[in-house]
């Protein structure tokens, strides 16, 4: 229950050494979670950042002001890790191509690429996982 009475979701995101507390008193909460989780000092206040996200507050067009994440820095990051990642394998990626699921010929049932071995099949679903992170941010 809020301060005004109303009553409300708070939300503790833990992702290894990340912490983000959505709530009316945020440090009260994270004041409980420093027993368990020990936080530098310097690292609590508003975010800034969450899991390669940028945070802020943003005015939504009705004059309320709500929390909005881009993830325009994550995905930098991601396509810098890829090409890494590559490089490793004296590969690149193409520039200028489009993604095969725009294209109204693509047949995933005739695709006989081969097929990946257990690290290259692991690394392609944590993209997976950064992606689906990624639609769900918004």
């Amino acid at each position: 229950m809020s301060d005004k009475g109303i009553e409300y979701h708070e939300y503790v995101l833990l992702y290894v050494d990340d912490c983000l507390v959505v709530s009316e008193n945020p440090r009260g909460i994270i004041e409980k979670l420093d027993y368990y989780f020990p936080m530098k000092p310097e690292s609590i206040g508003p975010p800034t950042l969450y899991l390669g996200a940028k945070l802020g507050k943003v005015q939504l067009p009705n004059g309320v002001e709500a929390w909005a994440a881009s993830t325009s820095q994550y995905v930098q990051e991601s396509v810098k890790n890829v090409e890494h990642h590559l490089d490793k394998l004296d590969m690149k990626l193409k520039k200028g191509v489009t993604t095969p699921f725009l294209s109204p010929d693509y047949r995933p049932e005739l695709d006989v690429s081969p097929e990946l071995d257990p690290e290259d099949a692991a690394y392609y679903q944590s993209l997976i996982g950064v992606l689906r992170w990624m639609v769900e941010m918004g």
